[in-house]
């Protein structure tokens, strides 16, 4: 009886023993299994989403990480699957990837992103491709200046005339440039081209200058290549300056020349006529 006891006892500590080891197996699965599927796939997007973008346009691609984990950061790819940025350290769940729209920058994209864990990193697959089509840019103006000259004056005033290629009804707005950023933006409807008049001040409107034009193309403004740059130089005080620098300094050159000679003469004069004296005395 004692026996049959005992052995009832050691069976009922074993199956206990076993019932924790299980029930703590049974919590870190989960966990195991976590560490062990990969990690979801990001999603791409761009902002603003178009069908196509011009060149010049700027255009973001977006990629979110869908995980509440830490994220280590992210990488984009091109078409080709050559990595053209690497954002780490990086905490949040999404990155951007700024862009100017240009033929080259056409195709496809993809990105990943990865976890960092006791110095390791986990990456996740990649995204699924996205297409960004780019378009050629409207053709550029002509930019011209009337009155045409080498050089302006203070006071004078030129026009800076920027033409259009396009259809005067596709023209919503016309933009100038200056060597020092934006100039100057005005709305326009229906005309060929626009006449900007610049009046000459001072140095700060002397540099290069350049145009170009809004048209509606998929239901936003969309702005052409801008026109060869063209210069407006302004007659330079620091060239009178300096001419009259040469002038008078050839004026008092020329002056100090002749006083010269003249002293050199009359003391030429002096010398002889006291030689004369002293040979008259002997």
């Amino acid at each position: 009886m004692i026996v049959y006891c005992l052995t009832i006892l050691f069976i009922s500590s074993l199956l206990s023993s076993q019932y924790n080891f299980l029930a703590a197996f049974l919590q870190l699965l989960p966990l195991a299994v976590s560490f062990a599927d990969p990690l979801p796939a990001p999603i791409l997007s761009t902002d603003p989403r178009h069908d196509v973008y011009y060149e010049g346009e700027r255009v973001a691609i977006i990629c979110l990480a869908p995980t509440m984990r830490k994220i280590g950061g992210f990488r984009f790819f091109n078409q080709t699957g050559e990595q053209i940025d690497l954002r780490t350290p990086y905490s949040l769940t999404t990155a951007w990837l700024q862009l100017t729209a240009t033929i080259a920058s056409a195709g496809e994209y993809t990105c990943m992103y990865f976890l960092k864990e006791s110095g390791e990193e986990i990456p996740s697959n990649r995204s699924l491709p996205l297409s960004v089509k780019v378009q050629a840019a409207p053709m550029a103006p002509t930019l011209s200046l009337d009155p045409q000259q080498q050089v302006y004056r203070p006071g004078n005033h030129v026009n800076l005339l920027c033409s259009f290629p396009s259809s005067p009804d596709d023209v919503k707005e016309v933009q100038y440039y200056a060597d020092f950023g934006l100039a100057v933006s005005i709305p326009v409807s229906n005309v060929k081209n626009y006449s900007f008049n610049l009046r000459i001040m001072g140095e700060e409107v002397s540099g290069s200058y350049s145009c170009a034009y809004f048209v509606i193309k998929s239901t936003r403004p969309v702005r052409s290549e801008k026109s060869r740059w063209i210069s407006v130089n302004l007659k330079s005080h620091k060239i009178s300056w300096i001419r009259e620098i040469i002038v008078g300094g050839s004026f008092f050159t020329i002056n100090g020349l002749i006083f010269f000679f003249s002293h050199c003469l009359m003391k030429r004069g002096d010398l002889e006529e006291g030689f004369q004296m002293d040979y008259r005395e002997e």
